[in-house]
């Protein structure tokens, strides 16, 4: 049972990892804004990031959730 539990958590953390990796490269694809993975999150930056998160349909789906 915890070689299972060891396994889950291993392909758990490829696949975060690549979603975060996917998540950077499509921000960076959009002028004006930044992003890097710092721990295991993304941090996006840019100015009016917020307001053009709201409207820019390239930012509106960039990590996949489909709101």
């Amino acid at each position: 049972m915890i070689a299972a539990v060891e396994r889950a958590e291993a392909m758990a953390a490829r696949r975060a990892h690549v979603v975060r990796e996917r998540v950077v490269a499509a921000a960076r694809e959009v002028p004006g804004v930044s992003a890097e993975v710092v721990g295991d999150g993304v941090v996006l930056s840019g100015r009016g990031l917020t307001r053009r998160t709201i409207s820019d349909p390239r930012l509106l789906d960039i990590a996949g959730w489909g709101r």
